[in-house]
């Protein structure tokens, strides 16, 4: 008793028994007070650090916000695009993929509830993902800095959704046969797909460098008596050091993917594969035979529509033939290679019937 601080320990543990004794909980600031966390009912986050401040704690919603913030940077005129049709099916998809994943969280805001039930469904996220994959070769024409922000949010969504929906036990990849598509007469389909892709790759023409098209009535060397004489272009001589000879005259070339719509016959094409890895044994309505067809007669429409006298259109002309041919096949009914056909019946044979009737014993 005679040092303060001993007595006030002897104290503060009579009174702390007396308290436990009558169930009253210690007054704020005593020593015998538990921490303010130790009060708290909600359960602590265990997820990444990275996710923790992100809604639903989802990468799939971290990359649904890279995604859309590259859309948002593609409306500037130094940015690459996806184009209308793809910017409008990302959005879509964004949407779709975040309500799903809130609702999977169990904290969905109210806004989830007035997306419809068919987009909540377990295909639209893998065709989200493939759509993203499918739009960044879209973004790989040129050298730009939109790719990397775009690349990364494809990632994050790719590698958590194919672990939610498609590798899984009740996956959407247990309705598909990838390796059917190496087998003919499919592979001729995947092989006319790829050749139409690097096409888009290739030269479609010349334009000025100001992007508009090459006029018709471009002067020409004299020399053609077609041509009247006040448009004859004089002979001179061109100086090596002027730029705009050096640079060919401000005309520049354009690949496939500088045409409109150019991301149309990439989603077309794409869905043929799609439909061309369904296996057998799931139920599809009796329509998709005739969408090979159709998603060949698209990119014919488009390609002839920008068509010049170049290596780009000729090849994908080329690889589109390969492909209509797995369209027709198809549509006939004749696109299964030969491992997934039923056996065909043997012709009768009476005699057969004789060889293979056991003996009666019977000499007659």
């Amino acid at each position: 008793m005679t040092e303060p601080a001993y007595a006030a320990e002897i104290l503060d543990e009579e009174e702390e028994d007396r308290r436990q004794a009558s169930g009253a909980q210690p007054p704020r600031g005593s020593k015998a007070q538990p921490p303010p966390e130790e009060f708290e009912d909600e359960d602590p986050y265990t997820g990444p650090p990275w996710l923790k401040d992100v809604p639903g704690h989802s990468q799939s919603v971290l990359g649904v916000g890279l995604v859309a913030f590259s859309l948002v940077l593609s409306i500037l005129p130094f940015f690459p695009s996806v184009g209308v049709l793809g910017t409008l099916l990302s959005l879509v998809g964004c949407v779709a993929l975040v309500a799903r994943e809130l609702r999977r969280d169990g904290n969905a805001p109210g806004w989830v509830d007035s997306v419809p039930l068919v987009l909540m469904r377990p295909e639209i996220p893998a065709a989200f993902t493939l759509l993203l994959l499918a739009l960044s070769v879209r973004l790989l024409s040129g050298f730009n800095l939109l790719f990397p922000i775009w690349a990364a949010g494809t990632a994050l969504i790719a590698v958590e959704q194919y672990k939610l929906v498609i590798a899984e036990p009740d996956g959407v990849a247990r309705d598909f046969d990838l390796r059917s598509l190496l087998r003919f007469p499919r592979v001729v389909a995947l092989a006319g797909v790829a050749v139409c892709v690097v096409a888009l790759f290739l030269s479609w023409g010349k334009v000025m460098a100001d992007g508009s098209a090459l006029p018709d009535n471009a002067p020409v060397p004299g020399g053609v008596r077609s041509v009247p004489a006040e448009l004859r272009v004089i002979p001179t001589t061109r100086p090596s050091d002027d730029s705009l000879y050096s640079a060919g005259g401000g005309v520049a070339s354009r690949s496939g993917w500088d045409l409109p719509l150019s991301e149309l016959p990439l989603l077309a094409l794409l869905s043929l594969l799609v439909l061309a890895a369904l296996r057998t044994d799931v139920e599809r309505p009796a329509f998709l035979r005739w969408v090979p067809v159709g998603a060949v007669s698209v990119s014919l429409l488009w390609a002839l529509a920008g068509v010049k006298l170049a290596v780009g259109p000729i090849a994908f002309l080329l690889g589109l033939g390969a492909v209509g041919f797995h369209a027709v096949r198809h549509a006939l009914g004749r696109d299964e290679p030969a491992e997934y056909l039923p056996p065909e019946d043997d012709p009768y044979d009476p005699d057969q019937d004789l060889e293979t009737e056991p003996d009666s014993g019977y000499r007659g």
